[in-house]
């Protein structure tokens, strides 16, 4: 599929690109051969998705809105983290380029969107209380030993001794969990967790430590360990004091989302969009132009 948008003509590449992003690495082959329902709701999601970014792109450049070389280089590494070869090129550059354009032609349309105030915060955490109720979570860390056979078994336990010792004479129980933890790294955290997230077993020992008291060794399907529990907090209403800021830089986003809908939607109405006879390329066929 090739479009002419206001003169300017999008090949089905782009299309494409953006339906490979959508579904997640997959082809428009693969995702029509496993799901034929998903393939024609990605198949719209891209075709709209690229549609409103090229019209975007078309305000930028009407509006004088730029991006330099070195914004550029700066987001391709905020993006993939490096400068490997497959994240390099002209193509990326002109692609995060014009991406940042889009980025800075919807912070300058949205620029006058107002923020929440106090009120409006906390009228919405009142009306959607249900929102904030929370479940009952522990905050635990755990060091574990993966043992299948029974000499692993002895030399889990043996391990995990070595670890009880060191953490009885009141070592850090991050630093002991990066030493001795068949999972290093995090210092076996797992952050705060809900119950039916772990394994019955694991939680039926953890979840009835006190605060800051360490477990003795217990095995799960998962191997042998030792847990920690940090803290506990019952289920009910989050304080609005937890949730406030992110109440209001949500609300705030979803203000500037809506403008951008309308302004978007103004767009395509306003557009010249005229399909370009290309029978052999489509989504569908997933082929790129050469």
């Amino acid at each position: 599929m090739a479009v002419r948008v206001n003169g300017e003509v999008i090949h089905d590449e782009r299309f494409h690109r953006e339906f490979v992003e959508l579904s997640g690495g997959r082809t428009p082959q693969q995702v029509q051969e496993q799901a034929p329902m998903e393939y024609h709701r990605l198949l719209q999601t891209a075709e709209r998705n690229t549609l409103r970014s090229v019209l975007l792109h078309q305000v930028a450049v009407a509006e004088g809105i730029t991006a330099t070389a070195e914004e550029a280089e700066e987001e391709r590494r905020s993006t993939w983290g490096s400068a490997a070869n497959q994240s390099c090129g002209i193509g990326i550059t002109s692609d995060m380029i014009s991406r940042l354009m889009v980025k800075k032609v919807q912070q300058h349309l949205t620029r006058h969107v107002q923020r929440p105030d106090r009120r409006e915060v906390e009228a919405i955490y009142r009306n959607n209380s249900a929102a904030f109720t929370i479940q009952e979570r522990w905050l635990v860390s755990h060091i574990v030993q993966i043992a299948e056979t029974e000499a692993e078994h002895a030399k889990a336990i043996n391990v995990l001794k070595q670890a009880q010792s060191e953490l009885k004479r009141s070592k850090s129980f991050a630093a002991v969990a990066d030493r001795y933890s068949d999972c290093k790294g995090n210092g076996g955290s797992l952050g705060w967790i809900n119950r039916g997230t772990m394994v019955p077993e694991f939680e039926a020992k953890v979840f009835t430590l006190e605060r800051r008291k360490l477990s003795d060794i217990f095995e799960t399907t998962f191997g042998l360990h030792l847990a920690i529990l940090h803290d506990w907090k019952p289920a009910g209403l989050q304080p609005l004091d937890e949730v406030r800021a992110d109440l209001a830089r949500h609300i705030f986003e979803e203000r500037k989302q809506v403008l951008l809908n309308q302004i978007t939607e103004d767009l395509m109405r306003r557009a010249e969009i005229a399909m370009l006879p290309d029978p052999e390329r489509s989504v569908a066929a997933g082929e790129k132009v050469q």
